[in-house]
């Protein structure tokens, strides 16, 4: 008995969305929102457009981030207390993939509108209204 009950309780919490969270698509004002920030996140020089080079060196900090971090872990798992990060090229063709995608008149440079319309194709996928 008790443990049925554990197990309807267990099942019950995992049904349950976390604090905080509200059920249902996204509001329309909260996906531009984000939007919004994610043009000023990638418009480096704020000059209202995103160039490709902006968009590589977002790409590329994204990376370094993470290859710092990766040394980091490796470097403490060897017990060696210098974290060596690997020499690398810029690997920009997954920015130049993601820059070509979303600048859909082929202009070089990406506007508010062309970010929110990219935006707004994953958003439909996922289902966010």
């Amino acid at each position: 008995m008790l443990r049925a009950m554990w197990i309807a309780l267990t099942l019950l919490a995992l049904q349950t969305p976390p604090v905080g969270v509200a059920p249902g698509p996204l509001p329309k004002a909260e996906a531009e929102r984000r939007a919004s920030e994610r043009f000023a996140d990638l418009d480096l020089n704020e000059d209202g457009v995103i160039e490709r080079d902006e968009v590589r060196a977002r790409f590329d900090f994204e990376a370094s981030t993470n290859a710092t971090f990766a040394a980091a872990q490796k470097a403490k798992k060897a017990s060696d207390p210098r974290a060596a990060i690997d020499a690398r090229q810029p690997d920009w063709a997954a920015a130049d993939q993601w820059f070509a995608a979303v600048d859909v008149d082929g202009d070089g440079r990406i506007t508010r509108a062309e970010l929110s319309r990219h935006l707004g194709a994953d958003v439909e996928q996922l289902g966010i209204k």
